[in-house]
């Protein structure tokens, strides 16, 4: 808003500038377009983390006057956090009293000057100063960082941007942009960027994250007849490692779908219930395992599902402007906004058809980000699937999450077909972080319950496992690991079993079961089984394969006698080689079965042709054989039936006559029907 004021001769034109910076953590944002083309407007921020996670802020503003008349008399910013400490402003080396306002998770800072700056060329040296809560996350020996982008970054001259970190923290393992200086200045490591412009600052100073769990599920039977129910344990993915220290009581067994998901299956007596308890550590790196290996791509990542409506025309005329999962992911940022209800509400999944109507937009919450992301993704053929899970986060405003309630978060992640990997993102902390960068770098705070690849809403993560008598029991409960990621030696116990049809033992023929008797998940590199005298195979696929926690895996075998003897008693060995460099075996002694060798393979092709000829030709003789032979039985059944019914004639006729005395001159009487 522009004033005018008179001063003698000399028109001064007073600019009552509410020069309003909108700061979503630190984000700058001129609210008031007045005066932007008579002022030049420069930023200095500095940004110093201490070793308790604080962020000390120092936003140096420079206002340079471009007129000899207009001058700036009002100032102000606000800052998305109600978390702020130490506020203190300074004009023109004198230390101001600020007017603080905090309202709708927002504290406005602003400032009155009592200097007036006049002329051509006069500048206004502004810095405002405070102690902000949100912007460094320190867990361990992780730090993890984030400067949201300016927004109207275009208002200012210039921007720069300086970072001091402790150096106990070493060099980032991860930052962006990556145009930046370093250089070391005491027990700080300072990284400057010179222009920044309208990008965001990410950095992580670590590359893993260890987590400890806590799941409970709740397991309600109340039917008169045992049940068979399942709950989706956290999977392991390259990006995320899991430990069950402890699994109570334990499932019939534990698989894994399509997805990659971890399915365990319990059994409910009749009228029944009772409460499974999940410990877990959770190790998150920034970076693939790549002893891990991603789960397939498969075409139903491709196709319609309920929330993903491909088919709909508003989503196919969208489609049509959009292309890569870049322009995609930064559409859905612009065209929908975070809901500002509060998150302990019960808010109805609207689905991406839904979530693009006017009325919407304005009210999204996380399942409309991803929902919209992956229907957009699959309408224009690529793989894209939800995931649902834990975000950790230590601002419900910037990062919405709230797990003292249960509340879970979803996120998109797609098929990147050059990497030949699942790349993740999160749309929704993008836009409530004022344009973090969650496309191009994820962090380490994102925990995967639950995949919904080939199904939408299937299968269910932790949290969703309630009765009536638990809904308010809390069901999740996650806290930084005061330890590193338990690991432990491979426990693999290898057993053989006689593979039986009927209740008989198929000599030769032998199933190896191998258990998990721990909370890891192993990886073989390969699963051989070996004999000096007997020929084995494995009738089954045994590459990639791996074994989840607790859970059993079962190979058939067949033995066969390399000397071509009936039965015989041999020595095998099984042996689990796993990716880690491990080997678990075990012996055991199999009585093989009977196996011929033929030197030239167009010679036993030639005696299976035969053989089929033979059994073919003996069975159609011994069907039409069969077939004549009823033939002839019924036929003589037939004479046998019309002989009986001619006695039957015979001995009335003769009854008749001895009756009525007419002999033949009686009509022959028909038996009745």
């Amino acid at each position: 808003m522009l004033t005018f004021n008179h001063c003698g001769l000399k028109k001064i034109a007073e600019l009552i500038l509410s020069l309003f910076c909108l700061l979503i953590l630190s984000q700058t944002n001129i609210a008031a377009q007045e005066g932007t083309e008579n002022f030049a407007i420069s930023l200095h921020s500095i940004y110093t983390i201490t070793a308790n996670g604080k962020t000390l802020v120092e936003q140096k503003f420079t206002i340079k006057n471009k007129t000899p008349e207009l001058f700036v008399s009002k100032y102000g910013i606000i800052v998305s956090s109600t978390k702020l400490e130490n506020i203190e402003v300074v004009h023109n080396g004198k230390k101001l009293i600020p007017d603080i306002t905090k309202q709708k998770g927002q504290t406005n800072i602003n400032v009155v000057f009592e200097e007036k700056v006049i002329g051509e060329g006069k500048n206004n040296e502004l810095t405002i100063s405070y102690t902000d809560q949100d912007i460094a996350l320190i867990s361990g020996k992780v730090l993890e960082i984030n400067i949201p982008e300016l927004a109207k970054h275009d208002q200012y001259q210039s921007y720069q941007l300086e970072l001091r970190v402790p150096s106990i923290f070493d060099t980032p393992s991860r930052i962006s942009p990556s145009n930046f200086s370093l250089k070391q200045e005491g027990d700080y490591n300072i990284i400057t960027y010179s222009e920044l412009g309208n990008q965001s600052v990410s950095a992580i100073f670590g590359n893993q994250q260890v987590f400890d769990l806590k799941l409970n599920y709740y397991l309600n039977n109340p039917t008169s007849q045992t049940a068979l129910t399942q709950i989706t344990l956290p999977p392991e993915t390259p990006y995320q490692k899991v430990h069950y220290l402890n699994l109570d009581p334990l499932p019939q067994n534990i698989k894994e779908d399509a997805d990659g998901n971890f399915i365990a299956t319990y059994e409910i007596p009749a009228n029944n219930s009772f409460n499974v308890e999940l410990l877990a550590q959770v190790l998150l790196t920034l970076t693939a395992d790549p002893l891990i290996p991603f789960s397939q791509v498969l075409t139903e990542h491709l196709q319609e599902q309920k929330f993903w409506e491909i088919n709909h025309p508003e989503i196919i005329e969208l489609g049509k402007q959009l292309t890569t999962p870049q322009e995609i992911a930064d559409f859905v940022v612009k065209k929908l906004d975070y809901t500002k209800q509060a998150l302990d509400q019960n808010f109805e999944r609207l689905g991406a058809a839904s979530a693009i109507e006017a009325k919407n937009q304005n009210n999204a919450t996380c399942q409309e980000f991803t929902d919209l992301f992956i229907t957009l993704a699959r309408q224009k053929q690529i793989p894209a699937r939800r995931v649902v899970g834990i975000a950790y986060s230590k601002n419900e405003e910037l990062r919405p999450s709230n797990l003292e309630n249960d509340i879970l978060h979803t996120w998109p992640e797609y098929y990147a077909q050059e990497q030949a990997a699942w790349l993740r993102i999160d749309p929704t902390w993008q836009d409530t972080t004022g344009g973090i960068d969650y496309f191009n770098h994820f962090d380490l705070n994102h925990i995967s319950l639950a995949i919904n690849g080939l199904s939408s809403t299937l299968p269910y993560p932790a949290g969703a496992y309630s009765g009536a008598s638990d809904e308010k029991n809390k069901k999740i409960y996650l806290e930084f690991a005061k330890t590193g990621f338990e690991s432990s030696a491979p426990s693999l116990e290898i057993d053989l079993l006689d593979k039986k049809f009927y209740g008989l033992s198929l000599p030769g023929h032998y199933e190896i079961q191998i258990l998990n008797k721990t909370g890891l998940v192993w990886y073989f590199k390969e699963l051989r089984v070996t004999s000096e005298d007997a020929e084995v195979e494995i009738n089954s696929e045994t590459k990639n394969y791996k074994i989840l926690p607790f859970a059993k895996i079962v190979l058939p075998i067949s033995v066969y006698n390399k000397q071509n003897q009936l039965q015989s008693n041999h020595k095998i060995k099984v042996s689990a080689i796993l990716q880690e460099g491990q080997i678990v075996e075990n012996e055991f002694i199999v009585r093989s079965s009977f196996q011929i060798q033929v030197e030239n393979p167009k010679k036993i092709i030639s005696l299976g042709i035969y053989f089929i000829v033979i059994a073919t030709l003996t069975g159609s003789l011994f069907f039409f054989g069969r077939r004549f032979a009823n033939s002839l039985r019924r036929q003589g059944q037939k004479l046998e039936e019309q002989d009986h019914q001619l006695q039957a004639i015979s001995v009335a006729l003769k009854e008749n006559q001895k009756n009525d005395r007419t002999g033949a001159k009686s009509g022959v009487s028909r038996p009745r029907k």
